[in-house]
């Protein structure tokens, strides 16, 4: 198949025996420009099949009009469910998303200048960033959203769930449930959210007088192996585990099924069975990610067409979503 040479402005402006200007006048519908002339135009672009270059037009005037969204785990139904919903904001808005996905637990350099490379005119990232992004963000004044995290970097705007009550409701539950040897199955602490939530629960924990939970990286070993290692000694095995995420929950409700092990008080985070229906009975937290995607667009849009906005630091509020109780 050959590939077809894409029509420009200039082949119209050729056909119609007018200038490139006369024909961006008519694709604007120009006050300057008679309705003969327009019509003449928008008759011969149809019959070329040309194209507008949406990029193009949209650097001639001063705004892309493209967010691109970073994220570090393809597998993670969170970010599919909140891109989704954040394609849905900003195109009511008028922009557009585009995906990257990066290797690193963090948004550096690279990523930022990844971004500006496919001419964004904001970003949002769902990974905390780096100190060098707020140099880079005076240099090229793109404006960074996170979600989900906090950060004290002082042009970072930052729009995140209220993690320290995500984790005093989990304690809750387990703590209801009987539970006395809870485990946090969780990213590394130096993750704002990851810390945030386990000082809620240890407080929780601490006002009714019991032991903080013991902490476990799940992602330092496949899960089966974490599991079973948890479970290896009887007498001080977990009764009841509090999960990071929704899908570090699944991997953990997963490998105690598949290993027959006893059934314990499992709590997520994320609520992502509020929009995908999951085989599996999970507790979990979080806060309304419609609501919060519909933030997340005004917030940045702001930035991107008034730049003059004073930083945003702002917390959603969360609740537990029952899709189940115990495994």
């Amino acid at each position: 198949m050959t590939k077809r040479t894409r029509v420009t402005m200039a082949d119209v402006a050729r056909a119609a025996h007018v200038t490139s200007q006369t024909v961006s006048r008519a694709f604007r519908n120009a006050p300057d420009i008679s309705e003969e002339t327009r019509e003449k135009v928008l008759k011969v672009a149809a019959e070329l099949n040309y194209v507008m270059n949406g990029t193009a037009s949209s650097l001639r005037g001063g705004n892309s009009r493209v967010i691109v969204v970073v994220y570090d785990n393809l597998v993670n139904i969170y970010f599919s469910v909140m891109i989704d919903y954040l394609q849905n904001s900003l195109r009511a808005r008028g922009y557009s998303i585009l995906m990257l996905s990066v290797a690193e637990a963090r948004l550096n350099s690279a990523a930022y200048k990844s971004a500006v490379s496919h001419n964004a005119a904001g970003i949002i990232t769902f990974l905390e960033p780096d100190a060098e992004i707020e140099a880079l963000i005076e240099d090229f004044a793109i404006p960074v959203l996170l979600i989900g995290r906090r950060t004290q970097l002082s042009r970072v705007d930052y729009l995140r769930t209220e993690d320290e009550e995500g984790g005093r409701l989990a304690a809750c539950r387990l703590a209801d449930a009987g539970c006395k040897r809870p485990v946090y199955l969780t990213v590394p602490l130096e993750i704002s959210c990851a810390y945030d939530r386990y000082r809620g629960f240890c407080d929780e924990f601490a006002r009714r007088g019991l032991e903080p939970p013991r902490t476990a990286d799940a992602y330092a070993a496949p899960m089966n192996d974490i599991i079973k290692g948890l479970f290896a000694d009887g007498a001080g095995a977990p009764d009841g585990i509090f999960c990071f995420n929704d899908m570090i929950a699944f991997d953990a409700i997963y490998a105690l099924l598949k290993n027959r092990l006893p059934r314990v008080n499992v709590v997520g985070y994320d609520c992502v069975a509020q929009e995908v229906h999951i085989p599996y009975d999970l507790y979990s937290i979080g806060a309304d990610k419609r609501a919060l995607a519909e933030r997340a667009a005004e917030i940045i849009v702001e930035r991107v067409e008034r730049n003059a906005a004073p930083r945003c630091a702002e917390s959603v509020g969360v609740s537990g979503y029952d899709g189940g109780s115990a495994i």
